[in-house]
């Protein structure tokens, strides 16, 4: 191997950042201690998405004149407004998960918790689109500390046996704080006849559980509960500098199962983005053709809640599918996984046209096919994490967080929103068709996706089993080279 430590000047400088590189056993810590440190994990998780999703819940208010707020937002320029959001937030995760395999992981979320609360109460104060389109820009930079470095360690306060579900537990928190931020953007906006006090709701809650974590809780070694580590030693990856950075990509994409599990995932995001920051809209628009038209404020309610109890329903389902069959199949969480988002591609292909016709119809196909669609998160979590060794683990989230969002939702609510306005603008469809007739991209993408993760269980065995092997041993498997033996030429793996 080449290379080394000594040979290349380091990407960032640990010691120059004066972050605590010693982190406290995960075998040390008490049951109650692993609880609170899920706990609060959990809970920046949903504030996460309460914030994320609620420019969703505010949108509409945004598509109309207001007096301290320039220019009014067509479909497009809403749709843009989350994509600056992704687009920065995937961008600085492979920053995070460089940082995240090396250093205190504990000490790098509370910093980006800290920008994330900070720039969207900027936001609040924008009295132009361009404004508030770069302040939820920024909010994405802190936002990309916190998931890239997360399921990390929930991975490494349990051990694989009890991973899945803890991982369940964590996701939960995305489908409750994505409704609470449908509910929250729509309720306190009307209620204080503002939007802006919507995005004051969850900064001071952040600062909170920032200061929680980093007065209370510790970094838990790296693979501290893998096999063969029964004293905790931490898995840090010590190599520093651009080459192990790039190392770590190349060893990273020679994992198939991640690259297929990755791209079903992508997906997911394309999904969930897009339906996510026009599904509110697109129930306001699709009702006024029924006898039953909705206002944001009941549409925005009604939404989150059934996004609320389906993601609760579909993420412990996923997690309990998978505990249940995983001896008899081993390959079971990529069939959930894809098996769930074929499902979805038939409820909600069938939700779309509905609602034009009939709400109550159109709200029970969206349950089911958003239950279907929750079934992967706790199961692909768990994929990404097991199939990789502890020391690539936060590099690895890195990765899937870049790419299933550059190809996911970091385009998809304005691809949609853009679709739709040339839909209205040049073939003179009413606003509800043609959103409609974008959300179909959606469906076809997620059809795309249930392959992708169909085609993962081919290899998932194998490369899990690989990713369990003793340090020595993941070594000789993913270097680009094996040293010569017995006067024998090197070959490439």
């Amino acid at each position: 191997m080449s290379g080394g430590p000594s040979e290349v000047e380091p990407l960032i400088n640990a010691a120059a950042l004066d972050l605590p590189r010693n982190p406290v056993g995960a075998a040390a810590m008490s049951k109650g201690k692993r609880i609170f440190v899920i706990a609060l994990l959990v809970g920046i998780n949903l504030l996460n998405y309460l914030d994320r999703y609620t420019i969703a819940g505010i949108l509409p208010l945004l598509e109309q004149p207001n007096d301290d707020f320039h220019p009014v937002l067509d479909d497009s320029k809403g749709g843009l407004l989350m994509t600056a959001f992704i687009g920065s937030f995937m961008l600085f995760s492979p920053v995070f998960g460089y940082l995240g395999d090396r250093m205190n992981r504990k000490y790098l979320i509370t910093i980006g918790l800290l920008m994330w609360s900070a720039f969207t109460v900027l936001g609040s104060f924008a009295r132009t689109y361009g404004e508030l389109l770069a302040a939820r820009g920024l909010v994405g930079i802190g936002e990309a500390s916190y998931a890239t470095i997360a399921p990390t360690i929930i991975a490494d306060l349990y051990p694989p046996e009890q991973r899945t579900m803890m991982l369940s537990v964590f996701y939960i928190a995305i489908p409750v704080g994505a409704a609470l931020g449908f509910v929250v953007g729509s309720q306190v906006a009307t209620a204080l006849n503002s939007w802006r006090w919507a995005l004051r709701v969850s900064p001071p809650v952040g600062v909170l559980l920032a200061i929680l974590l980093f007065l209370f809780t510790k970094d838990p070694p790296r693979g501290g509960c893998e096999k063969g580590n029964s004293h905790g030693h931490d898995a840090k990856n010590e190599a520093t500098g651009f080459k192990a950075f790039f190392k770590d990509i190349k060893q990273i994409f020679r994992v198939k199962t991640f690259i297929w599990s990755m791209l079903g995932f992508t997906a997911v995001t394309f999904t969930s983005g897009s339906f996510a920051q026009w599904a509110p809209s697109f129930v306001v628009r699709m009702a006024a053709y029924t006898d039953h038209p909705y206002k944001l404020v009941t549409a925005s309610f009604a939404f989150g809640a059934v996004t609320c109890v389906t993601g609760i329903v579909g993420t412990l389902g996923g997690s309990v599918i998978s505990k249940m069959y995983e001896k008899k199949f081993p390959a079971i969480d990529s069939y959930i996984c894809g098996l769930g988002m074929l499902g979805s591609v038939l409820f909600m292909g069938l939700a779309i046209p509905v609602a034009g016709y009939s709400m109550p119809g159109f709200w029970a196909l969206c349950f089911l096919g958003e239950i279907a669609l929750c079934l992967n998160w706790a199961p692909v979590a768990a994929i990404t994490l097991y199939v990789m060794p502890p020391h690539l683990r936060a590099s690895a989230e890195a990765v899937s967080i870049l790419c299933t969002h550059l190809l996911g939702d970091a385009f998809s609510p304005y691809l949609l929103g853009a679709v739709s306005d040339k839909l209205h603008d040049s073939h003179g469809l009413y606003k509800g068709d043609s959103l409609m007739m974008a959300m179909f991209i959606a469906v076809f993408v997620s059809l795309l996706g249930g392959y992708a993760f169909l085609r993962s269980g081919r290899t998932l065995v194998e490369d899990r089993a690989r990713a369990d092997m003793l340090p020595d041993e993941q070594e000789d498997y993913l270097v680009d080279e094996i040293p010569p033996q017995d006067d024998e030429p090197a070959k490439a793996i």
